[in-house]
């Protein structure tokens, strides 16, 4: 079974429309993807509806959260998206994001960088404006020759303009996919920079309130890296989930990287 459980859209920072995703992964013989999308879930039923049966689709949220200095994302599978009330949840979440948006802008603005937050929202397709959409303008702007630099430069955790505002905390995100059914899963988990005792310290903080998975499976991880966090999840009867994180061929991997989830996953997560 040929499955990507982290791929975005032009609904947050992608490059393709759910319809375009659906579309090209169809071609390539995936059988279960997840739209992941930051803070928002507008691709979902959109990509549900053009998949009609040909691919199943796991609704999914990507949610921003903070532990201490350090951006935690938390993969929110199954979640009641269309609930009225997640719904205005995830308003409070987004307007976290645009806040952040609002800060960052001013923080470059102050280094001597002129960019503007409206032309960046007006330049866009989807809704979702993340720091991937300042790193374009930059590149645009012939400020920097690449996204990967201006995050080095200027808009990284310890670039001089980096901003951090109001997230939700890891146990808020972990709650909020929890009270509308989803199961929440670490993403990225090699990105917190842990040791290893510093991890499993941590995972087991998250397991008491409740996390459900861990992206073991990670476009990223090393053949170790893999084994030691599925390793984890077996310990802690997490499930175990991969993916692409897919955007636009320069922010994760590119599209046809597949994993094949274990009879667990498949069993948790609903995977025909």
């Amino acid at each position: 079974m040929k499955c990507d459980l982290h791929l975005h859209t032009t609904c947050s920072d992608g490059i393709l429309t759910p319809e375009q995703l659906v579309d090209k992964l169809i071609e390539l013989g995936m059988h279960c993807i997840a739209i992941s999308d930051h803070d928002t879930v507008a691709g979902v039923q959109r990509a549900i509806d053009h998949a009609k049966g040909r691919l199943q689709i796991l609704p999914c949220v990507e949610l921003s959260a903070t532990e201490g200095e350090k951006d935690v994302h938390i993969l929110a599978y199954n979640v009641d998206y269309t609930n009225q009330e997640f719904l205005k949840k995830m308003q409070k979440v987004a307007q976290y994001r645009h806040l952040r948006n609002v800060a960052l802008e001013k923080r470059l603005n102050e280094y001597g960088i002129e960019i503007s937050l409206d032309e960046i929202t007006a330049q866009k397709v989807g809704n979702t404006v993340g720091r991937n959409d300042f790193a374009k303008k930059m590149v645009q702007m012939g400020l920097v020759e690449n996204e990967s630099e201006a995050f080095e430069k200027y808009l990284g955790t310890n670039a001089p303009c980096f901003v951090r505002t109001e997230r939700l905390s890891v146990e808020e995100a972990i709650k909020l996919t929890r009270d509308f059914g989803g199961i929440p899963v670490l993403a990225h988990p090699k990105l917190l920079r842990m040791t290893k005792p510093d991890f499993e310290k941590y995972l087991l903080k998250l397991h008491k309130a409740r996390l459900g998975g861990i992206e073991a499976e990670y476009f990223s991880h090393t053949y170790f890296d893999r084994k030691y966090y599925t390793k984890l999840a077996k310990k802690y009867s997490m499930v175990v989930t991969g993916g692409s994180d897919f955007h636009d061929g320069t922010h994760g991997v590119g599209l046809g990287k597949s994993f094949s989830p274990m009879p667990y996953t498949k069993k948790v997560l609903k995977i025909k």
